[in-house]
């Protein structure tokens, strides 16, 4: 059963599943209520960008495969969802640890500053800003990345989206959608 938990304990959980993934893992940072510091809680977010492991072959190297794929996911509770970019596990506290796993053509930028939200926010970053949302019309979001034609343009980090949205950053505590008319920002 889901329950709510107050920042401080959802920190806490946060950190030691973050120590515990972090050696299968490029990046991986807290996002969602926890980085928005809400003061009481339901899950918690992660955005984990996995290292990559060569595959060796009797005749040497043949790829790379995904160091997550040697994750425990069931030590740390029960293991609700298990998608390659997607795993939800319900923690012996009773709170939803989410796992947003960045891929590509995903970019870690975008992913996070998703995540992280509010939920308001991010549907206004992917929004085109012919329709009153922030992202630039010429521009599109698919697959976790922001494309102009054919091209993923990279974000590495939340200051990337922030210049592709032409905006300074701002902090996730102050995030909200600053929908705008349509006739205005074609």
């Amino acid at each position: 059963m889901k329950r709510r938990i107050p920042l401080a304990q959802a920190h806490a959980l946060a950190e030691d599943f973050i120590t515990a993934i972090y050696p299968f893992c490029e990046r991986a940072e807290v996002a969602g209520s926890v980085r928005r510091g809400q003061a009481e809680l339901g899950d918690i977010e992660i955005v984990a960008q996995p290292l990559t492991r060569p595959v060796m072959g009797l005749f040497g190297p043949m790829g790379e495969t995904d160091a997550l794929l040697d994750f425990p996911w069931h030590t740390w509770g029960r293991l609700v969802k298990n998608g390659p970019r997607y795993k939800q596990i319900f923690t012996p506290q009773g709170v939803a640890l989410d796992v947003f796993i960045v891929r590509p053509p995903a970019q870690f930028g975008l992913v996070f500053l998703i995540r992280t939200g509010p939920a308001d926010f991010s549907r206004w970053v992917v929004t085109p800003r012919r329709k009153g949302g922030g992202l630039p019309s010429h521009l599109r979001v698919r697959d976790g990345a922001i494309w102009q034609g054919n091209e993923v343009i990279p974000t590495p980090t939340e200051a990337d989206v922030f210049r592709v949205l032409g905006l300074d950053p701002i902090p996730p505590a102050e995030r909200k959608p600053l929908w705008w008319s349509a006739k205005e920002h074609v």
